[in-house]
C-alpha cells in the first residue's frame, strides 16, 4: 500500500525562520518517514498569497496536497499537524481530511501540540529546564492567541506553570485572551523580563510585536521601567517540541 505523509503548518513569510524551524520539522518527519511521499501545506491564506506575489512561490493549502497525494496514487496518508493548539487552523485540517475520509484506503491525523494533559506535562518540564529562574526576573511568552474556544489553552499552561511551581513564567497572546494590558500588572514587581516567542516559527509577531520598536511587549515594558531582552527563537527550533511533534505523528487515530 503506497504511502504518504503530509506536514501543515501555518506558514511564514520570513525564510530566516523558516529554514530554522518548519524546515527542520519536515525534515525530521521525512527522516522518520522513509517509506512515505513527503508533501507540504501551509494553511494561512495570508501567508500563501503574499509569497506567491513577492516571490512566485506557490505552497499548497491543505486540500491542494490532499489531491497531489492522491494523483500520486497514495492509498494509507497521515497528515502532522504542527499547530500549537486545537483550534481555527488546525480544524481547518481535520475537517479538510475528514471530507477526503472515502479518499484514502487509510488516512490519519495527529494531534495539536497541546491538547492533552501528557502535552502539558511534558512541555513545563522541558521548558522548567529551559528557562531558569532568577530572582527579581520573569519570562513572558508570546503567544498567537484565537478567538476560538482552544484558546483557553493558554491560561490552562500558565495554570500549570504557576502549580509545577514558575509562577514567573507569564503568557501573553496577541490576537486573543490574556492580551499584554491582562498580563503587564503581574509583571509589576519584576525588575527584568525575558522575552520568548511562544509559536513554532518567530516571523511578524515575534519580531514586530514581541520585540519591536513601536508598540510592542517590549517597548510596553521598558516603560515600565524593566529591564527587558529577548530571543527570536521559534518553538520548532527545540529539539524537545520536534520530539512532541513526532510522538503526535506516531500516536495519529485513524479517520
Amino acid at each position: 500500500m503506497k504511502k504518504g505523509v503530509i506536514v501543515a503548518s501555518f506558514g511564514t513569510s520570513h525564510e530566516d525562520t523558516r529554514k530554522k524551524t518548519i524546515d527542520v520539522i519536515e525534515n525530521d518527519i521525512r527522516e522518520k518517514f522513509t517509506n512515505s511521499l513527503f508533501f507540504r501545506a501551509w494553511t494561512s491564506n495570508i501567508i500563501r498569497a503574499k509569497l506567491k506575489k513577492t516571490s512566485n512561490l506557490h505552497i499548497n493549502n491543505i486540500e491542494e496536497a490532499i489531491e497531489e497525494a492522491i494523483k500520486e496514487g497514495v492509498e494509507d496518508l497521515l497528515v502532522i499537524s504542527t499547530h500549537i493548539i486545537n483550534g481555527v487552523e488546525h480544524n481547518k485540517v481535520k475537517d479538510t481530511v475528514l471530507s477526503y475520509k472515502n479518499s484514502f484506503e487509510k488516512i490519519r491525523i495527529g494531534n495539536a501540540l497541546l491538547e492533552s494533559e501528557e502535552d502539558f506535562s511534558y512541555m513545563i518540564k522541558e521548558m522548567d529546564a529551559i528557562y531558569k529562574r532568577e530572582e527579581n526576573n520573569a519570562y513572558l511568552l508570546m503567544g498567537h492567541g484565537s478567538e476560538h474556544e482552544a484558546n483557553k489553552i493558554y491560561e490552562m499552561l500558565r495554570e500549570r506553570f504557576v502549580s509545577y511551581g514558575r509562577d514567573d513564567i507569564h503568557i501573553a497572546c496577541v490576537e486573543g485572551y490574556p492580551y499584554i494590558e491582562d498580563v503587564l500588572p503581574g509583571l509589576a514587581d519584576y525588575k527584568a523580563v525575558h522575552l520568548y516567542p511562544f509559536m513554532i516559527v518567530a516571523g511578524d509577531h515575534a519580531k514586530n510585536d514581541m520585540a519591536g520598536d513601536d508598540e510592542s511587549f517590549k517597548t510596553m515594558l521598558e516603560d515600565m521601567g524593566k529591564q527587558v531582552d529577548f530571543e527570536l527563537k521559534g518553538l520548532g527550533e527545540y529539539d524537545y517540541v520536534r520530539k512532541l511533534i513526532l510522538k503526535h505523528a506516531k500516536e495519529a487515530v485513524y479517520v
